[in-house]
């Protein structure tokens, strides 16, 4: 292996200094998704936009938010964007997961889970490598 002084590339499969970034995006993901909620919840009491539409509003909040926060550990990390935004999308969702677990005592280990889970990694992969290319 030939590597430059100074590379951004580590010798770890997720760098030395990338788990404090990765935890501090999907941070900051799940606080602009509480954000953005709250937001939502505002138009939706104030306006006469029906309440059918807020679990899309939710579900496009959740993709928006892991989207930017997997761009910045991308951005931050500068290398192996997919799996570090992938690494942020999982989290985030277990997080959201674990979260309205506190709340609704129901839950079941079904397609729906695995589907959440999967698209957090999606997104998270495709905002990690735009992340990295910007």
């Amino acid at each position: 292996m030939n590597r430059q002084t100074g590379s951004k590339v580590s010798p770890y499969p997720l760098g030395g200094a990338a788990i404090p970034v990765l935890l501090k995006a999907t941070a900051m993901a799940l606080i602009l998704s509480v954000f953005l909620l709250f937001v939502a919840a505002l138009v939706l009491y104030f306006t006469a936009v029906p309440e059918k539409i807020a679990p899309y509003l939710v579900f496009g909040i959740s993709l928006a938010a892991i989207l930017w926060g997997s761009s910045f550990a991308g951005r931050k990390i500068g290398t192996r964007g997919w799996i570090n935004g992938g690494i942020v999308g999982i989290l985030y969702v277990v997080i959201m997961l674990a979260i309205g677990l506190l709340v609704l005592d129901n839950f079941a280990f079904n397609w729906n889970f695995i589907v959440k889970i999967f698209l957090g990694f999606v997104f998270g992969a495709v905002g990690g490598m735009w992340g990295v290319n910007n």
